[in-house]
């Protein structure tokens, strides 16, 4: 008897500039080709199909698409201090002090920009979309890896 079924997309990302702040210091400002996988389990519709997967890529790209080619940066750490004016951005840490164009900066609702927090910001974003669109749905993991060798993986219940 088949319990629960799960569907995955791959293959969708972004690039994106980020430092995180570490007991009083910030590793350098630095960029990775984030990949992104997206699983979702539910039961099967009368379609056949727990979801299609171009629903589920529609609103990954879209998403990403937002992240792509910015730099992230958290509004709740306690080490990087954000001031926004105009067209300027300037952040402060610590240990050093940048200055960005307000256009290529994105200030996520999260204390530090890890693979964690990206993967739960993600995850709560299209756990919201899929939770009143798609009843069948039942669980969502979220993915986000920095590199080959390194993600990051968050699941939540619909």
């Amino acid at each position: 008897m088949i319990k629960e079924t799960s569907i995955e997309v791959s293959g969708i990302g972004f690039s994106a500039g980020h430092f995180v702040s570490e007991g009083g210091k910030c590793e350098r400002l630095h960029g990775h080709n984030y990949q992104v996988t997206v699983r979702i389990s539910g039961e099967i519709n009368s379609q056949g199909m727990v979801i299609d997967f171009r629903v589920i890529k529609a609103h990954l790209r879209g998403l990403c698409k937002e992240w792509d080619h910015r730099v992230l940066l958290p509004a709740h750490s306690s080490q990087i201090k954000i001031i926004t004016s105009g067209e300027l951005t300037e952040v402060k840490t610590p240990d050093r002090e940048y200055s960005f164009p307000t256009k290529d900066v994105l200030i996520l609702d999260i204390i530090e920009t890890t693979a964690e927090e990206l993967a739960k910001i993600l995850a709560e974003r299209l756990g919201a979309t899929l939770k009143h669109e798609f009843p069948n749905v039942h669980q969502l993991a979220v993915s986000v890896a920095e590199s080959r060798t390194q993600r990051a993986i968050v699941v939540i219940d619909l």
